[in-house]
């Protein structure tokens, strides 16, 4: 039975946190006094955390040690002096871009590679803290607090890997579980309600497609949550399309908000009662478009990010492939941060097995990225029982073995009935947004 909500939130929590060597609560109480200031206020912190964390980097940073003087930089203008920088820069510079006095703090994450593309960087607990603090604050805002009850529909195998007996047993503490979405088939999605019943489920958090997914499972039986004691569902990892936020509006009671972030760059940008805010104590984002240069107002860029808080390991201006529009008006009363007012090209989608049922797209997307002579791919479904794979070989490519894998790979997500039509190709045309999709589904 889960425990009381109160001592979780007094002891439970902090423990949990201090035992994981992050700072979490302490940045939350920070960030919240900043929810109080005026946009003006938070906009002169803002200012002043973005130059003291340039400064640190060109000081301590050797990579950006060679390319920037410290002394140089006098205001927010001068991260123009930092050049933008894309997953292959980012590899290429590897420990060069670690803080020297900050070194022995690091460790390194992967990227959940959605994009098809994994990324290993550097990160240290003070960054993973404000990202936590990000989510928390940012829910608080609904009304929701650290100690809520949560339950993640997920894919990731980061998230998915076994756990250990005493991080299973302090999630339990804390009320957590998670909900796989790789396999979202009748028989699995039935005893979902019973496991958010049963967990007293406070807030819902996951992938818009499954969620969606779950919100058409449950209204072709008739049934919904509205039932249940949720507080809040958050959608994140995709882009949110309106079709999939009207099928699970209609199966909840509760708020339903979009949250915008990555791994590697942190948590963006959170929606609260009053729009979608950057989370503007905790990261700068430029809007650039093709060649480089700053969007006017209101209009559509490509996003490039800062996170305030990586001192250890600074991402400075570093692409995220994805495109953003911001809010030119003032931000809402009641909250200071900047406003989004859209954000493009995060959509993977789910796809259909040959026994009918759907099963995210990034079931795929993991097992493919690993074969051997495979630079980049792509899977298109224009009907169920059939896919298209599309694949540019890269080093060692070997054209029957990663036939033999690509086929063996489709049998094991979408079952041994699917058709596969491989071809290999120089090249991948993008899509329009700009963002290369590496699974494209047709299948209504």
């Amino acid at each position: 039975m889960p425990l009381p909500r109160p001592l979780v939130r007094s002891l439970i929590l902090p423990l949990h946190e201090r035992l994981r060597g992050r700072s979490t609560l302490r940045f939350l109480r920070w960030m919240r006094r900043n929810d109080r200031l005026s946009a003006d206020e938070l906009q002169r912190l803002h200012e002043r955390l973005l130059v003291k964390h340039l400064r640190h980097a060109a000081a301590t940073v050797p990579f950006y040690s060679r390319l920037v003087d410290p002394d140089a930089i006098r205001g927010p203008e001068d991260l123009e002096r930092f050049p933008v920088l894309d997953k292959a820069a980012v590899r290429a510079a590897g420990r060069d871009l670690v803080s020297k006095p900050l070194a022995k703090r690091v460790f390194q994450l992967e990227t959940g590679g959605s994009s098809g593309e994994p990324l290993r960087f550097y990160t240290d607990r003070e960054r993973e803290s404000s990202q936590l603090a990000c989510k928390l604050r940012s829910r608080l805002w609904w009304g929701v607090g650290p100690e809520a009850r949560e339950t993640d529909l997920w894919g990731s195998p980061i998230e998915r890997r076994p756990r250990g007996w005493l991080r299973s047993l302090s999630e339990r503490a804390l009320g957590f579980q998670l909900l796989s979405a790789f396999k979202l088939d009748e028989r699995t999605m039935a005893a979902f309600k019973t496991r958010l019943a049963r967990g007293r489920c406070d807030l819902l958090y996951g992938y818009p497609s499954a969620l969606a997914r779950y919100g058409r499972f449950l209204l072709a039986r008739g049934e919904d949550l509205k039932d249940l004691p949720l507080k809040l569902v958050v959608c994140t990892a995709e882009t949110l399309v309106p079709a999939d936020a009207e099928v699970i509006r209609r199966v909840i009671s509760c708020p339903l908000a979009n949250e915008y972030g990555c791994r590697d760059g942190g948590l963006i940008a959170h929606e609260g009662p009053e729009g979608f805010h950057l989370q503007h104590d905790a990261v700068h984002v430029e809007l650039l478009d093709e060649s480089g240069r700053a969007v006017g107002p209101g209009e559509v860029g490509e996003v490039v990010l800062t996170n305030l808080h990586a001192r250890a390991a600074p991402l400075i201006r570093y692409r995220l492939g994805d495109r953003m529009c911001l809010d030119p008006s003032p931000p809402a009363e009641g909250n200071p941060h900047p406003r989004i007012r859209e954000v493009a090209g995060r959509i993977t989608d789910s796809l259909v097995r040959d026994d009918g049922a759907r099963t995210h797209g990034l079931a795929l997307i993991y097992i493919l990225r690993e074969l051997p002579g495979v630079d980049r791919f792509r899977c298109i479904q224009d009907a169920p029982g059939r896919v298209l794979i599309e694949v540019v070989p890269g080093e060692d490519f070997d054209p029957r073995s990663v036939e033999t894998g690509v086929i063996d790979r489709v049998h094991r997500v979408l079952g041994a009935g699917t058709e596969v039509d491989l071809r290999i190709l120089p090249d991948l045309e993008p899509h329009p947004s700009g963002k290369h999709h590496y699974i494209i589904c047709n299948v209504p």
